[in-house]
């Protein structure tokens, strides 16, 4: 996996970067992840303050997810929880395709009637 964390204006302190990639890991465990982008914004005059937002490069359609808060820390929680939701619910998608082509007689699943 590759990681590509791009702060922005906004100042990350190690913790968080540690926190993204341990996250990102683990993730990486689960799902084959070819990219991993991060982008952090802090812009001083809006409310809430700071966006984290992160795009996965994975087989298939990409994964992404924004999140905005009033602090880096809980906005980078949120985007990753947003991502690991996101890669969870195809994961349940993907099991439940193949449990239903196999619930099926297999002259169903192929179209043959001999």
């Amino acid at each position: 996996m590759n990681l590509i964390l791009q702060p922005g204006n906004a100042r990350t302190p190690v913790a968080l970067d540690q926190l993204i990639e341990s996250r990102l890991l683990a993730l990486a465990a689960r799902q084959r992840i070819e990219e991993a982008t991060v982008r952090l914004y802090d812009d001083r005059e809006g409310s809430p303050r700071f966006q984290a937002s992160i795009l996965i490069r994975v087989p298939g359609p990409d994964i992404h997810a924004v999140a905005c808060d009033h602090t880096l820390r809980v906005a980078v929680q949120k985007v990753l929880n947003a991502i690991e939701a996101q890669v969870d619910a195809r994961q349940r998608q993907r099991r439940q395709r193949g449990r239903s082509q196999l619930s099926h007689s297999a002259a169903a699943r192929t179209g043959r009637t001999w």
